[in-house]
């Protein structure tokens, strides 16, 4: 009988762990939906920013505008479109982005206004560098919560913060992700992104965002004004500083076809 009593409490903490397991995913889903709606239900955007990066000694400055507009018809999904202002070598560079909700791949096309050229950017390559910067392709679009499954992880205190946090890690559907996993740091007071760390492909922990300056426009939603995203393998940085959000702007689905991405680059 006592040789039978591990087997004997194996069957009993294993139907326990599965379900801990269980829990901790569906928390973990639950805390990402709270998130989204805290982000999600503006309707439509519009904003300017600057992107700085941090390449060794040197800082390279670009300034930028950016229009969005949300679609939560059947399969809820996001259109933005991002063009920089300056300096003068990057001005009418475009990203059109169609964030679609899993099994559908995004789309996103890159306007060259020195070729009038645009050139989609095929799914294999949306881990790729966006401009040369920290940011890839997939960062730029709108991640769906059907996107990942989820875990929960622990309560802790957000990082620079006395705020509290629910750390959960979140898994791409979509094996064309430059990602095995994010670990995200959700403040508990309104649901918003405080951190997030991006494992890459082999599983190593490759880039840290901090997400600051949380502001909530009249007829919007939070939005943080300040992204800084470093690589932690070469200690590269490059920060998004966004500026003037209004919402509710006059858009529609025309204004984010790809075949519009010259006019809209000017």
């Amino acid at each position: 009988m006592v040789k039978c009593l591990p087997w004997m409490l194996l069957s009993v903490l294993m139907p326990l762990s599965v379900s801990v397991m269980a829990n901790d995913a569906e928390k973990g889903r639950e805390i990402a939906e709270k998130m989204d709606q805290s982000y999600s239900g503006y309707g439509t955007s519009r904003a300017d920013g600057e992107m700085i990066l941090y390449l060794g000694n040197r800082e390279v400055k670009r300034s930028f505008r950016s229009l969005t507009l949300e679609d939560l018809g059947n399969i809820p999904s996001e259109y933005n479109v991002l063009v920089f202002e300056s300096p003068g070598d990057m001005r009418g560079i475009a990203l059109l982005t169609h964030a679609k909700t899993e099994p559908e791949d995004d789309n996103q096309w890159l306007y060259l206004p020195a070729a009038a050229r645009t050139k989609r950017i095929s799914s294999s390559n949306v881990s790729g560098k966006f401009v040369s910067s920290e940011f890839s392709y997939e960062d730029l679009a709108k991640q769906e919560v059907d996107e990942y499954t989820y875990k929960w992880l622990r309560t802790e205190s957000c990082p620079g913060s006395d705020m509290t946090c629910e750390v959960i890690e979140t898994y791409p559907k979509n094996e064309n992700s430059g990602y095995t996993k994010r670990v995200i740091w959700v403040d508990t007071d309104e649901f918003r992104a405080q951190k997030v760390d991006f494992y890459n492909r082999r599983g190593v922990h490759e880039k840290t965002l901090l997400l600051t300056d949380y502001t909530l426009p009249d007829n919007g939603r939070w939005r943080p004004l300040n992204l800084d995203m470093t690589n932690e393998l070469n200690g590269r940085r490059t920060v998004m500083v966004w500026s003037n959000y209004q919402f509710g702007e006059p858009l529609g689905k025309k204004d984010f076809m790809s075949q519009r991405l010259k006019m809209l680059s000017r």
